[in-house]
C-alpha cells in the first residue's frame, strides 16, 4: 500500500504532531522561575536575588538582607510549530495554540529558632506539556499500487499526549559567615505522564476488498521520586558567585500500563501484533548536574553568567514489559517504554540596567542544549533534537507596597528530520522517505509579584 501526495500530508502532520509534543524532553532550560530571575534567563546561579534561589541556588538564601514571599505568573504562552514546504513545495504547514504557562510560588517561614538561617518552601512545575492533535481525509486516490485505477480512500490520525512534572522541595540555608552562605533544597517530584496515537488508513479496491492499516499505541505512567540540589553562594560586593550541585532522582514508587495494535490487510501483506500490559513498575531517571556563575556590577549595569553541565542518562527502561509473541508471524516482540540523554552543557547572558533605586530593566541570551541522543532507538523522546536559544527582556518597578515585575520571553529553534513511513510492514519497496523542516518558536508573558 503506496500512499501518494495528498497522503503525504497525513504522514507529515503525524510525524509534525510526534515530534513537537515530545520537544520539552530534551531540553532543560525551557522553563525559567521567579521573577527577575525569568527575565534574566535563569543565568542567575552567581546572582539570584529572590526566592527562586530555593532553585537556582539554595545557598544564596541566607545571604538575603530581606526574603519576600515571590509568585510568579507566567500568564500565558504562545507555541508556533511550522514545517518548510510540509503540504507541498512552496507550502508551508503551522500549528499554533496558547496555554497557560507553568506557575511558580516559594515562601519562607520566619521562626524565631532559626536566627539567621533561612528555611523556605517551593513548589514549581519542572516540565510539562498538554496536547491533541487530530485530522482525517477521505477522497479518492491511487494509494496502492498492485491495485489499478483510483480507489476510495479514509485516513485519520489522532494524538493525544499530556504530561505534568511537579517538584515541592523545603530549603534550608545558612550563613557560614557574611560572605559565604550554603544551602540545600530537598524535592520530592511526582511525574504524570499519558500519551496515545492512532492511525487508520483504509482504501477500497477494485476487486471490492478493503485495504486496511491501523497502529494504536498508549501509555501511562506515573512516578515519584526524591532528589536534592545543594549550593554555595559567595557575596564579594560588587562581584557575586555561586556553584550548584544537583543529585540523580532516587526512583521512590510508580506504575503504568503500556499497549500497542498494529494491523495491516488486502495489500500483499498481513500483519497482526497486539498486546496490552498493566500494573507495570515505573522508574524515571535524571541525571547529575554541575552549575556555576557569578555577576558583577560596574555603576548602573550589572553583568550575569551562568553555566550548567547536566551528565548522561544510559539508556533505561521507563515501563520494562515482557515480551510477547506475534499473533501473525509468531516473532518475538516487545512494547517497553524507554529513554536515554546524551551530556551538554547550557550558558546563559543577563544584563540589569538600574535605571534608579527602584526602576530596574532586564535582558538576557541563553542557550538550551538538546539531550538527544543520535540515532537513538528510545520512544519516549524520539525525535526532538532543537537547540533553543531563550531571549527575554523586562522591567522590575515598584507599585504601591508590591513590586512589579513585567516582561517577555521569546524562544526559538529548528531542526531536520529523515522521516521513513513503511504502510505495508513486508515491502521495503512501499515504505515513504521524506524529510522535514521543523521551526519551533514560543512566547511568553510574564507578569510577577513580590511581597
Amino acid at each position: 500500500m503506496k500512499i501518494l501526495n495528498i497522503c503525504l500530508l497525513i504522514i507529515t502532520i503525524f510525524l509534525f504532531s510526534n515530534s513537537t509534543i515530545y520537544s520539552q524532553e530534551n531540553n532543560y532550560w525551557n522553563i525559567q522561575y521567579g521573577t527577575r530571575s525569568t527575565l534574566l534567563g535563569g543565568a542567575v546561579i552567581g546572582s539570584v536575588s529572590d526566592l527562586s534561589a530555593t532553585f537556582y541556588n539554595p545557598g544564596a538564601i541566607a545571604l538575603f538582607p530581606d526574603v519576600k514571599f515571590i509568585l510568579s505568573a507566567q500568564v500565558y504562552q504562545l507555541d508556533n510549530y511550522l514545517i518548510k514546504d510540509g503540504a507541498a513545495k512552496g507550502k508551508d504547514l503551522e500549528f499554533s495554540n496558547i496555554v497557560p504557562s507553568p506557575n511558580f510560588v516559594a515562601f519562607d517561614f520566619d521562626f524565631d529558632f532559626l536566627g539567621d538561617d533561612r528555611l523556605a518552601l517551593s513548589i514549581l512545575t519542572r516540565q510539562n506539556a498538554d496536547v491533541e492533535f487530530s485530522t482525517r481525509i477521505i477522497d479518492s486516490l491511487d494509494v496502492v499500487q498492485s491495485d489499478p485505477g483510483k480507489e476510495s480512500f479514509a485516513g485519520g490520525i489522532n494524538l493525544e499526549r499530556k504530561f505534568n512534572d511537579v517538584w515541592g522541595g523545603i530549603t534550608f540555608s545558612s550563613k557560614l559567615n557574611n560572605v559565604i552562605g550554603v544551602g540545600l533544597t530537598g524535592y520530592i517530584a511526582y511525574r504524570s505522564h499519558k500519551a496515545s496515537s492512532i492511525t487508520i488508513l483504509e482504501a477500497l479496491l477494485s476487486t471490492g476488498q478493503i485495504a486496511s492499516y491501523s497502529e494504536i499505541n498508549n501509555y501511562s505512567f506515573t512516578n515519584c521520586r526524591a532528589l536534592l540540589k545543594g549550593g554555595i553562594g559567595i557575596n564579594l560586593n560588587p562581584l557575586t558567585l555561586g556553584l550548584t550541585v544537583t543529585s540523580p532522582g532516587l526512583n521512590l514508587f510508580g506504575s503504568g500500563s503500556v499497549g500497542t495494535h498494529l494491523f495491516a490487510s488486502g495489500a500483499d501483506s498481513t500483519r497482526f501484533n497486539s498486546n496490552y500490559q498493566d500494573d507495570i513498575n515505573s522508574k524515571f531517571n535524571s541525571s547529575w548536574a554541575l552549575g556555576i556563575g557569578g555577576a558583577y556590577r560596574l555603576g548602573n549595569f550589572k553583568i550575569h553568567l551562568s553555566s550548567e553541565w547536566y551528565d548522561a542518562i544510559n539508556k533505561y527502561n521507563i515501563l520494562d514489559t515482557e515480551h510477547y509473541i506475534s499473533q501473525s508471524s509468531g516473532e518475538m516482540l516487545t512494547n517497553d517504554l524507554s529513554h536515554e540523554a546524551k551530556s551538554i552543557i547550557n550558558y546563559g547572558l543577563g544584563l540589569d540596567y538600574f535605571a534608579n533605586d527602584s526602576l530596574i530593566f532586564s535582558m538576557s541570551f541563553t542557550k538550551d542544549q538538546s539531550a538527544y541522543v543520535a540515532n537513538t532507538t528510545t520512544n519516549l523522546a524520539p525525535s526532538s533534537a532543537w537547540d533553543l536559544i531563550h531571549i527575554a527582556a523586562g522591567s522590575t518597578f515598584p507599585l504601591w507596597k508590591t513590586e512589579i515585575t513585567v516582561g517577555i520571553v521569546y524562544s526559538t529553534g529548528a531542526q531536520t528530520l529523515n522521516n521513513s513511513i513503511n504502510i505495508s510492514p513486508d515491502s521495503e519497496d512501499e515504505s515513504i522517505n521524506r524529510q522535514s523542516e521543523f521551526k519551533y518558536s514560543q512566547i511568553k508573558v510574564l507578569l510577577g509579584f513580590e511581597l
